[in-house]
């Protein structure tokens, strides 16, 4: 699994190469954060994101990452994920938030994944 990363309307630097590997194909994720009132703020709500990506079974963890957020950063986050050479033709992948050392919130789909086509994922952590 390779993951890189690329910015839509959020501004999240995830310079990461895991489990390197080349493909054109990818899963391109946006990561929506939500609570009563709204979009969750950086870093007044979330001050870092966890991201796993497991084989579609969860067993099999082939990408393990942490995030701190800074203040120039807003929902939604963007994310690529590129297939590597222990990815199937699906992957799970979930999403934790943080602030400090407290669980925010998190989300996690099973999406799927090919070296020839691009295909995208929403995971939408809601706090309560």
């Amino acid at each position: 699994m390779r993951a890189s990363s690329w910015s839509g309307w959020a501004s999240l630097a995830l310079g990461l190469w895991v489990l390197a590997a080349c493909g054109q194909g990818a899963v391109f994720l946006t990561i929506e954060a939500v609570g009563p009132e709204g979009a969750l703020r950086i870093p007044d709500d979330v001050d870092r994101v966890v991201v796993r990506v497991t084989d579609d079974e969860g067993m099999e963890v082939l990408l393990e990452k942490e995030y701190p957020l800074t203040e120039e950063q807003r929902f939604p986050l963007t994310l690529g994920l590129e297939p590597g050479p222990k990815t199937g033709e699906r992957i799970r992948v979930e999403v934790m938030a943080f602030k400090g050392e407290e669980l925010v919130g998190d989300a996690a789909a099973v999406v799927p994944i090919t070296r020839q086509q691009e295909a995208s994922a929403t995971l939408r952590i809601v706090k309560s």
